[in-house]
C-alpha cells in the first residue's frame, strides 16, 4: 500500500492526490533517451569472434592481392622490392579506410565489423590507426624478409639447404601468425596490434 510523501496517509496507487492532505502524487518518470554517444559507445554490440575477423583478413588480402600483389608479379618486380611496395599499400589501405571509414576495412564491412577504442567502445582515433597498422606492418616485414629460391629437384645437399631455408623462414614469419592467432586465447578477442593501439574489434549483436 503506497503512502503519502507528505503526511503519510494511506492512499490508492491510481489516487492522483492525497485524500488527507490533497498532496499531489509524484509523476512517474520515464527512462532517459540513448544518446549518439551511447550508440557509438557500442552498447549494442559484442566483441567479434575470431571466425568473423578471419573472414574479414581473407577478403582484404583477396582485394590487396589483385590490387598489388599480382600486377606486381606480372611485372617483374623483385621480391624484395615487391615486400616494400605491398607493406606500403597494406598500411595506407588499412590507415586510411580505418579513420574514414569509420574503423572499418573493406573485410570488416562485408562481415560488419569495426575496430573501436578499447574502453569508449567510440571511434578510434587517427594515432590508434596508424599505431595499429604500424605494428603488423612491421611484424609482417620480418616475416618477408627472407627470399629464396627453392631446389626442384635436390641432391642430398640441396635438400639440407632447403630444410635450413624453411626453418628460417618459419622463424621469421612466427611473431605474425602468434599476432594473428592471439584472439584465440585472449579474453578482449585481441590481436597484439590491438593491444598496442588498445583498441577491440566489434559485432553489432542484430547483424
Amino acid at each position: 500500500m503506497p503512502y503519502c510523501s507528505n503526511c503519510g496517509a494511506e492512499k490508492t496507487a491510481d489516487q492522483q492526490f492525497c485524500p488527507s492532505c490533497g498532496k499531489a502524487s509524484s509523476a512517474p518518470t520515464l527512462a532517459p533517451m540513448p544518446t549518439l554517444s551511447s550508440v557509438e559507445r557500442g552498447d549494442n554490440v559484442a566483441l567479434a569472434g575470431f571466425l568473423w575477423r578471419v573472414v574479414a583478413y581473407v577478403i582484404d588480402i583477396i582485394i590487396l592481392g589483385i590490387v598489388a600483389t599480382f600486377p606486381l608479379r606480372a611485372i617483374g618486380v623483385t621480391s624484395y622490392a615487391a615486400t616494400f611496395i605491398n607493406i606500403v599499400i597494406v598500411f595506407l589501405y588499412a590507415v586510411l579506410l580505418l579513420i574514414y571509414m569509420n574503423g572499418q576495412t573493406l573485410g570488416m564491412r562485408v562481415t560488419h565489423i569495426r575496430c573501436v577504442d578499447e574502453k569508449s567502445r567510440s571511434r578510434l582515433s587517427s594515432q590508434q590507426a596508424i599505431m595499429r597498422t604500424g605494428l603488423y606492418c612491421v611484424l609482417d616485414v620480418l616475416g618477408s624478409l627472407y627470399h629464396y629460391t627453392r631446389y626442384l629437384h635436390p641432391d642430398a645437399h640441396e635438400k639440407m639447404l632447403n630444410s635450413r631455408h624453411l626453418s628460417i623462414v618459419i622463424i621469421l614469419f612466427l611473431p605474425v601468425l602468434i599476432d594473428l592467432l592471439w584472439p584465440l586465447w585472449d579474453k578482449k578477442n585481441q590481436t597484439l596490434h590491438d593491444k598496442f593501439a588498445k583498441t577491440v574489434v566489434v559485432r553489432p549483436v542484430s547483424a
